[in-house]
């Protein structure tokens, strides 16, 4: 297993501060369904991009760095990425969930790892990281009275959106 380096990590992220970014905030809502274990996402996230790039390497591809700032009781609709995403906790708690296609592979602050997978929820804290395979269906949420902070460098194919929201099936 791969291990992020915090301190690289967090001196990128300093780098590209200085750079300037730009913000996009997402809004998306799920109609609610009676006995449905389908999440009723709500108004939720300001995506921040310090920086992005089409590396050379991976033609096809845009390389970015993100902050995501996640609101208090925010629920995420349930979703896929078109590549790899890593991510770390800068502040909060996020509650996370895996719902299928794969599994979430977790290095803990304290070194210990776990993975994840479908049906399974876990728990993020300050200085958690993960990465997420392509096509993993998944959502999260803050539980919280406090906003969550992430950051989050990808790898996804430059001619999709970075995410892609996914229908779940009600269960009753």
């Amino acid at each position: 297993m791969r291990t992020i380096n915090v301190r690289h990590f967090r001196a990128a992220v300093v780098l590209c501060v200085l750079t300037g970014a730009s913000v996009t905030t997402l809004r998306a809502a799920q109609p609610a369904t009676p006995g449905s274990a389908t999440p009723v996402a709500t108004v939720a996230v300001v995506r921040h991009v310090f920086i992005s790039d089409e590396p050379e390497s991976a033609p096809g591809e845009t390389l970015a760095l993100v902050e995501y700032t996640i609101a208090a009781g925010a629920v995420l609709p349930v979703h896929t990425h078109p590549g790899v995403q890593m991510a770390t906790v800068e502040s909060g708690t996020l509650t996370y969930h895996v719902i299928e296609r794969g599994s979430v592979t977790i290095s803990r602050a304290d070194g210990t790892d776990e993975i994840v997978g479908p049906g399974e929820t876990a728990i993020f804290e300050v200085g958690d990281s993960w990465v997420e395979p392509e096509g993993m269906v998944h959502y999260a949420e803050n539980l919280t009275t406090e906003p969550i902070v992430l950051m989050s460098t990808s790898l996804l194919a430059e001619d999709e959106p970075p995410t892609e929201l996914v229908e779940t099936t009600p269960t009753s």
